[in-house]
């Protein structure tokens, strides 16, 4: 490991950033050395903006763009102590995404139901459902995280490597009991990628890969499996609805917002949005006087 890379790892660690955001950042930090040939630390505004463009004409995404830019920011401003060398570099301009939606609970049991016959597929998306985890919280799970005796599932991956724990129903138990016997992954991950011979041929030997699913390949699986006559969904749309649904049902904030992960609970009351109808039925304190 060279000295730069060690100190750009070090600097990341200081900031508190994930560990899956510090890959990202290194791999793309390692992407724009290649292309020089140098090292980043010979490098300046030019050869950054060079392998800006170079991106943008390899039709690279905005987002994906974005994420070269953070990263070399990063590199410049923090590692290297050089933040006039960004000044001069525009930042992709990504579109907004469509806002998250809590679901309704017809929509939610339409999308369960358009993955009866896929169990894997099914017992992922519903564990996000039933305990409002991030997608990649839910693909980082492991078979040691679920917590039978104390009705826990322990989250070790989340945002910010900040570990939780979130609820384990028994309704929630039996269905990852069903998953096992059905799916038979191997563990330690309770949701390992498929090991493929080819391309788009899972090997019959060994099935399972020792890494985790893709959040990537499960985003791209709940596009294709979206019931119809539903508005397109993704998977933030099931953490807003575990929030949403839990706020509807009276939790108290603060819960909701240690289950979320969330460190505030500004962040929290931006992430719900309550009912309409549930609004209108809750009584004043006034008319309680």
């Amino acid at each position: 490991m060279t000295r730069l890379r060690l100190k750009m790892l070090e600097d990341l660690r200081l900031r508190h950033l994930g560990e899956a955001t510090a890959n990202s950042y290194i791999r793309s930090v390692a992407a724009f050395a290649r292309f020089h040939g140098r090292s980043p630390d010979q490098l300046g505004t030019a050869e950054v903006r060079g392998f800006m463009l170079h991106l943008a004409n390899l039709k690279r995404a905005p987002a994906t763009r974005a994420v070269y830019h953070a990263a070399l920011t990063f590199l410049f401003v923090h590692t290297l102590g050089r933040p006039e060398v960004m000044a001069l570099v525009p930042r992709p301009r990504v579109r907004t995404q469509r806002p998250s939606r809590a679901l309704t609970r017809a929509e939610a049991n339409a999308l369960l139901d358009s993955m009866a016959h896929r169990p894997f597929d099914y017992t992922f998306f519903a564990v996000m459902l039933a305990t409002g985890l991030r997608i990649s919280e839910a693909a980082a799970l492991r078979v040691d995280d679920i917590d039978r005796r104390a009705g826990l599932i322990h989250v070790r991956s989340g945002k910010g490597d900040k570990a939780r724990s979130v609820m384990l129903s028994p309704r929630t138990l039996r269905l990852l009991e069903r998953y096992w016997v059905v799916v038979r992954p191997p563990g330690p991950l309770l949701f390992p990628a498929r090991r493929l011979s080819k391309p788009g041929r899972v090997d019959l030997v060994r099935p399972w890969a020792t890494r985790p699913v893709s959040t990537s390949t499960m985003s791209s699986r709940l596009k294709q499996l979206q019931p119809t006559g539903v508005c397109r969904i993704v998977s933030h749309d099931l953490r807003r609805s575990f929030a949403t649904w839990l706020i509807e049902e009276g939790c108290d904030l603060r819960l909701v917002q240690v289950l979320l992960g969330h460190a505030s609970p500004e962040t929290t009351a931006r992430y719900t949005r309550i009912n309409a109808d549930l609004i209108a039925r809750t009584p004043s304190p006034y008319d309680q006087l």
